[in-house]
């Protein structure tokens, strides 16, 4: 039965999501300063590391653990900021033919950063090099095209002739 839990907490997810990515990123972080700024095979930049050096010759657990409730989060996020938008329960929100394809590219769109987001983590960069970089670009083309399609859904909102001016409170 959809939605698993009430409306009213959907904003938990985004916050879910960026906390999960935000302690992942200074846990690894953290660690890499703490073990004085080491230079892994696969760093570019030999004064920075990248992430995905630190989490593939490390901290390999917490690097798949933290991406994957990101990627959870954000695939959530999506659903829910269209659900509610066309959900009897939510908004209601009756919709020309082209914003509901949006919403469906959006979705997508969203789902493909997600799980281009956990398949980066798993194919990290130490042992898939060829796989690393179109999981990163699958997950950042997904979250652009998903970030774009929302905006397109919602732009009408902030027009002061909207129909749904309650929807700007």
């Amino acid at each position: 039965m959809f939605p698993p839990f009430p409306l009213r907490f959907y904003y938990l997810l985004p916050l879910i999501g960026g906390a999960a990515w935000f302690f992942t990123l200074a846990a690894l972080f953290g660690y890499w300063l703490s073990e004085g700024r080491p230079v892994y095979p696969s760093q570019l930049n030999p004064y920075v590391a990248f992430i995905s050096d630190i989490g593939a010759y490390r901290l390999k657990p917490l690097f798949i653990t933290g991406g994957t409730i990101t990627a959870i989060a954000y695939a959530g996020t999506i659903l829910a900021a269209h659900h509610v938008r066309y959900d009897p329960h939510g908004y209601g929100i009756k919709d020309a033919g082209w914003k509901k394809g949006l919403s469906v590219v959006a979705l997508v769109a969203g789902v493909t950063a997600s799980v281009g987001c956990v398949c980066m983590t798993i194919f990290d960069t130490k042992r898939h090099t060829n796989l690393h970089g179109p999981m990163l670009l699958a997950t950042f083309a997904g979250i652009g095209t998903s970030a774009c399609c929302t905006e397109l859904v919602y732009v009408d909102q902030m027009k002061p002739s909207t129909e749904y001016k309650e929807l700007r409170k």
